[in-house]
C-alpha cells in the first residue's frame, strides 16, 4: 500500500486520539462476556484503548486505574448496580467523562433518567458497529 493510500479503518484509528496523542480510552461494562469481548475486539482494532468489566464495581475499580474518556455501559447489568449508576459514580470523579448506554429495552423512563443524569447517548441493542463508532464520536465532540 502506498503512503498516500489509506483505508477507512486507518483514518478512523488516526482520528481516535486525545490532544496529548494517546488513544481515546473506552471502558465497556456488560455482563454478557461474548458481547463484551466482541465490542472490545472491534474498538481495539479501530485504534481505541479499551478495558472491560463485568460488573459495576469492577468498572469503578478499573476506571480508577485506567481513566476512561468514554464509558460504554449496559443499562441492565445483572449485578449490584445498573449502567446509569456506574456512570453517575464515575462522572463524579471525571466530570468530562462521556457516557453511552446500551439497552435492548428502551423505554420512556430510561430516556428520562438518562437525560436527568446527562447520559451522552443511548444505543439500542442490537446496533451496528458504525452506529457505535458514530455514537462515540458524537459524544467526544459534544
Amino acid at each position: 500500500m502506498s503512503a498516500t493510500t489509506e483505508t477507512s479503518r486507518e483514518r478512523r484509528a488516526r482520528s481516535w486520539h486525545r490532544a496529548d496523542g494517546t488513544p481515546v480510552r473506552v471502558l465497556i461494562v456488560d455482563d454478557e462476556p461474548t458481547y463484551r469481548e466482541y465490542l472490545e475486539r472491534f474498538l481495539s482494532r479501530d485504534g481505541l484503548s479499551v478495558r472491560t468489566a463485568e460488573t459495576g464495581s469492577d468498572a469503578i475499580r478499573i476506571a480508577h486505574e485506567f481513566g476512561p474518556d468514554v464509558l460504554l455501559a449496559d443499562w441492565m447489568l445483572r449485578c449490584e448496580m445498573h449502567g446509569i449508576e456506574v456512570g453517575e459514580v464515575l462522572r463524579e470523579r471525571w466530570p468530562e467523562l462521556r457516557i453511552l448506554l446500551m439497552t435492548g429495552f428502551p423505554t420512556a423512563d430510561l430516556e428520562a433518567e438518562a437525560a436527568r443524569v446527562g447520559i451522552d447517548g443511548v444505543l439500542e441493542k442490537p446496533f451496528g458497529l458504525e452506529d457505535l463508532t458514530g455514537a462515540i464520536r458524537a459524544a467526544l465532540e459534544a
